[in-house]
């Protein structure tokens, strides 16, 4: 008897896992950039993550990490993905290669961009200020043709270096003091209040889909986030994924 339960309570532990797998990865992809990040002296830096911005249409974007400094605001996306990514500033989406598989992301300078337009906004400060990092783990591998210049796309390794390469003060300590204050409005320490901001977010996102009319029946946008449905292959065959994958985990079944 004591058998059958272990391994009842086994096979539940293992559909968990897989069934919630890229929210796990990126959460620990997440966890390792704080981690990462927590070694930058916190005398001059100031260090916030998970953070829900308001935006100029009354909904919110949600922003892995910001890291404020003398020497300007840094706006981190996390990417915990391996294999090969191919992509360049001007492409809707990038390309994830492992072995013979390939997967779509959306753009993740794109994505960062908003992030920081946001910001720019809540804070009232120009943009200017904001250098955007997008921090992949070190078990990807860049297939880049062409240089950046609207972001740095690093690995975590490279983060602390980034981050130092500016040395030159751009903000007082007034005007730090004032950035830091508005953000620390933002963090919600409270695991309840949080789930339920993050269920509103979402919940948000589904009801501007609703009221552009957007039937998921018949379009191809993801009726949870609204970036294009994209056709992928699974282990029991094609299926309609979102191309906003991991941050949304909607599919849909080929008809």
């Amino acid at each position: 008897m004591l058998i059958y339960i272990i391994l009842i309570l086994l096979f539940l532990f293992l559909f968990y896992v897989q069934f919630n797998f890229a929210n796990i990865k990126g959460s620990y992809g997440e966890k390792r950039v704080n981690k990462i990040l927590a070694k930058l002296d916190e005398n001059e830096y100031k260090i916030y993550y998970d953070l829900y911005i308001p935006t100029v249409e009354n909904k919110t974007t949600q922003v892995d990490h910001v890291v404020t400094s003398p020497y300007g605001i840094f706006v981190i996306e996390t990417k915990h993905y391996n294999g090969w990514i191919f992509g360049n500033e001007k492409n809707r989406y990038w390309t994830q290669v492992i072995y013979k598989r390939k997967e779509k992301l959306f753009n993740p300078i794109w994505q960062n961009a908003g992030h920081i337009k946001s910001l720019e906004n809540y804070l009232e400060v120009n943009k200017q200020l904001f250098l955007s990092i997008i921090a992949f783990s070190n078990q990807s591998t860049f297939k880049f043709k062409e240089v950046f210049i609207q972001a740095k796309v690093i690995h975590f390794t490279e983060l602390i270096k980034t981050i130092k390469t500016k040395d030159s003060k751009i903000l007082s300590n007034e005007q730090l003091k004032e950035i830091n204050s508005k953000l620390e409005k933002l963090i919600i320490t409270d695991k309840k209040e949080k789930r339920k901001i993050s269920k509103e977010h979402v919940n948000t996102i589904k009801l501007d889909v609703a009221k552009r009319k957007v039937p998921y029946y018949d379009k191809t946008k993801c009726p949870k986030c609204h970036s294009d449905l994209i056709n992928r292959k699974g282990k029991y065959g094609n299926f309609m994924g979102c191309s906003n994958y991991p941050k949304c985990r909607y599919t849909r079944k080929l008809s």
